[in-house]
């Protein structure tokens, strides 16, 4: 008997080669065996209600299938693959990502009914620019219609999973300075200042951390230093860093000081992320005429802090990257997944199987987060 709601989590359905991939064959071989199985996919809802009141509304088995962040494969792939099962998921949008005019209309629908050779289906992979002589990857995105269509069928129930999903400078020591480097994610992104030359410190996701702002004046002249010296072929220096480390000190010497910046204060920090949180359900509560009423935390990253203000902004069914069982007494503000990353239909077997059972979900969630 299923005493667990196992809760999947993917992100890409394509063919790129990383560990957020799946191919969409194998996507659709996660469908066949949950669907042999006798599973069906249930709503955040009907979760919740077995959550709070151990009650179910389903016949024999449940999973609840997720995607974060909102690429063009799951329009193309995930979406019309789910229809043809005869399941349901969540989508989990980063708004500003989405587009405004790249309504393809296309996907593996129009393949099946023989509308367009497969050729013809739009490309999801990633493609790779060169700047600075650094690689910067850049993955397509869905649109507003696209996200619309999928939430009118009914088969896709889209909620927000931020605004902006960055990190934020979260101490004050300076670890290095923003030069060029590979951006291999959208994610690798700061709230602060990127400027060349600018110093870098720890970053950590935006909902979960207080942010720390160097000083305006300190942050204009490293970045003015750099563009004096040549910018992007600054940094071919030997000596690069040693020359950048000096103007921090002869700053802190000028000022008398070892503060090179401020942290926000706790009302500065619950007001950003309240703003936050209540852009992102706005704007994907207007885009598709609902009221959002679950959110899916960047990273999995959260504090007690963020826990709170997203309560107060109206979110009933919170979900994080946390390990472990989906249960009669658990939390809907804590609603556990297990992340979809192997190439392997044998691991998501078993995954699937040991997330089902509560002991044995509860237990592998424990030793999950001492390694």
């Amino acid at each position: 008997m299923q005493t667990s709601v196992p809760v999947l989590l993917y992100h890409h359905i394509n063919y790129d080669n990383d560990v957020l991939s799946i191919p969409p064959e194998l996507f659709e071989e996660h469908l066949k065996f949950l669907k042999s199985e006798g599973y069906e996919s249930i709503t955040k809802e009907q979760l919740g209600e077995y959550l709070e009141t151990g009650k179910k509304t389903w016949k024999d088995k449940a999973v609840v299938i997720t995607f974060d962040d909102g690429y063009l494969d799951t329009w193309v792939y995930a979406y019309p693959l789910l229809k043809k099962y005869g399941f349901n998921a969540i989508l989990f949008l980063v708004t500003w990502t989405v587009e405004e005019d790249e309504f393809t209309g296309l996907n593996l629908e129009d393949y099946w009914s023989g509308k367009i050779p497969k050729e013809r289906l739009p490309n999801c992979s990633s493609t790779y620019s060169i700047e600075f002589g650094c690689r910067i990857k850049t993955v397509r995105r869905l649109c507003w219609e696209e996200v619309r269509t999928m939430e009118r069928s009914g088969i896709i129930d889209v909620e927000p999973h931020s605004k902006t999903h960055r990190k934020i400078y979260a101490s004050d020591k300076i670890v290095d300075f923003n030069r060029p480097k590979d951006k291999l994610s959208a994610w690798q992104m700061v709230k602060g200042d990127e400027r060349f030359g600018t110093p870098d410190f720890e970053r950590k996701p935006e909902l979960a951390a207080r942010e720390f702002i160097a000083y305006q004046d300190l942050r204009d002249r490293l970045a003015d230093y750099v563009i004096q010296n040549g910018y992007a072929e600054f940094f071919k220096k030997p000596n690069w860093r040693m020359e950048l480390e000096n103007i921090v000190e002869e700053y802190k010497k000028e000022k008398s000081t070892e503060k090179i910046g401020e942290f926000e204060s706790e009302e500065e920090q619950r007001k950003r992320i309240k703003t936050e949180l209540e852009v992102a359900k706005g704007e994907v509560g207007y885009e598709v005429r609902k009221i959002c009423e679950a959110f899916s935390w960047p990273w999995g990253a959260y504090t007690p802090l963020s826990l709170e203000i997203a309560k107060e902004v109206g979110f009933k069914y919170l979900f994080t990257t946390k390990h472990g069982s989906n249960s009669p007494g658990d939390s809907p503000f804590e609603i556990k997944r297990f992340g979809v990353w192997k190439k392997d239909l044998d691991w998501f077997k078993s995954r699937v199987r040991l997330y089902s059972k509560k002991l044995l979900s509860k237990a592998y969630g424990a030793v999950y987060r001492k390694i």
